[in-house]
């Protein structure tokens, strides 16, 4: 690949480099109490998860992929006084403190070891913790005395296990999302800050951070919204979390950047089962794609061409999704694999376990959850290989095989 950290212009190219976050101590702090702030459905096992996650990555180094790991690169940009602050200042900012604590929080945290302030970054902070760690007392502080012993000073970030979100790569650039809920805001200034100062993306990547600026904060786009189709065509799923506004910010920037793209911008409902496009519609061969059906029937599309200076140069409506899909490919007939094999009550129960959410590590070459067997097996049937992994718990954070990746580098589609 030339020597490139970040290029991917496809869904489906083989896969050389991702980025995964291992889960952590941060799935041992949600409980009955917080799991609905924090956008769970139910208390994971973090053991299990994380066994399940170190079989998952297994198998992508099985075929030749490079995994990294978010806490590996948040450490090694600590070890950066300079930027170690920078970030802290944004972190404490953001949370729930009054100066004095603030103040205590940023002096310590700069001289502690680079993997505990990473730790507490990724994971956050109680207060039991900060009064029986080897952080100073302030003189006083409202906040501190307020607040129970389990409170937290520093929220966790419980998602951050599913990497596709917050970032994502679209050719050369890695574009820091802009996220619709205030639980993972802080997820994506974290990806702003290691792309940006990290050795291995530091001048080799356009780092696009328009979108999640504070100026902006009514645009709204996660990466699960956005799928890659081709060097010159997007699918962005317009969703809970995805806003048109966004996308459209999205379009124009790429396109200044001398990357013109046009986008099929998706309308898909606004449910928690269907929270982003990825988890009803996953490309998983040039011409096949895997479905959930029930999306078909109330959904509506948008083709936007943008201009090479950032101008819309035409938006045509499509009212069918195969139709628009062919045309986007340039084929003549593309395939649909159904969740549950189409009938219907199995269909309800594999989209909610991700049987939609596939990741590509080539082409017909897809990881899904073992659970979902029927469409596992039409996925077989259409000629599709599946390597199926364990996600029993991983599951049940509402995401998939998709979800949990972040592709930084696939060759590019013959």
């Amino acid at each position: 690949m030339n020597g490139q950290t970040v290029m991917v212009n496809s869904e489906i190219g083989d896969l050389k480099k991702v980025l995964l976050r291992r889960p952590g101590k941060e799935l041992d702090r949600l409980t009955v109490l917080n799991k609905d702030e924090l956008l769970f459905d139910d208390l994971l096992w973090l053991e299990g998860a994380q066994k399940e996650h170190d079989l998952f990555a297994a198998t992508l180094k099985e075929y030749g992929v490079e995994v990294l790991y978010l806490r590996d690169l948040l450490v090694d940009i600590l070890d950066d006084l300079e930027v170690r602050g920078a970030l802290i200042e944004d972190i404490l900012l953001n949370a729930p403190l009054d100066d004095f604590l603030r103040s205590i929080l940023k002096k310590d945290m700069l001289g502690m070891d680079s993997g505990y302030v990473a730790d507490i970054i990724l994971a956050g902070l109680t207060k039991g913790e900060f009064l029986e760690h080897q952080f100073r007392k302030p003189e006083w502080s409202f906040v501190l005395d307020v607040l129970k012993k389990e409170d937290f000073l520093i929220n966790p970030l419980p998602n951050l296990y599913f990497q596709r979100d917050p970032y994502f790569c679209i050719g050369s650039n890695l574009v820091i999302s802009s996220m619709s809920f205030p639980a993972r805001k802080r997820e994506s200034n974290i990806g702003r800050y290691v792309f940006s100062h990290h050795r291995d993306f530091r001048n080799k990547s356009n780092v696009i951070t328009e979108l999640n600026r504070s100026s902006q904060s009514l645009l709204t786009i996660e990466g699960g919204d956005v799928l890659i189709l081709s060097e010159s065509f997007l699918a962005i799923g317009i969703s809970q979390r995805t806003n048109p506004a966004a996308i459209y910010e999205l379009g124009k920037t790429l396109s200044k950047l001398g990357d013109p793209r046009k986008i099929m911008a998706i309308n898909i409902p606004k449910t928690r089962s269907a929270m982003h496009l990825d988890t009803v519609l996953t490309m998983v061969r040039q011409d096949t794609f895997a479905i959930f059906k029930d999306i078909c029937d109330h959904i509506k599309i948008w083709e936007i061409d943008f201009t090479a200076n950032g101008e819309i140069n035409s938006i045509m409506e499509h009212d069918d999704l195969r139709n628009a899909l062919e045309k986007a490919l340039s084929i003549d007939y593309i395939s649909f694999v159904e969740a549950g094999a189409g009938d219907p009550i199995m269909a309800m129960r594999d989209q909610w376990n991700d049987g939609s959410n596939l990741f590509a590590i080539s082409p017909g070459l897809v990881i899904s959850y073992e659970r979902n067997k029927i469409t596992n097996a039409a996925l077989s049937d259409a000629g599709i290989r599946v390597l199926e992994i364990k996600g029993s718990e991983l599951g049940r954070g509402r995401g998939g095989p998709r979800c949990m990746t972040m592709p930084l580098l696939r060759s590019e589609l013959k």
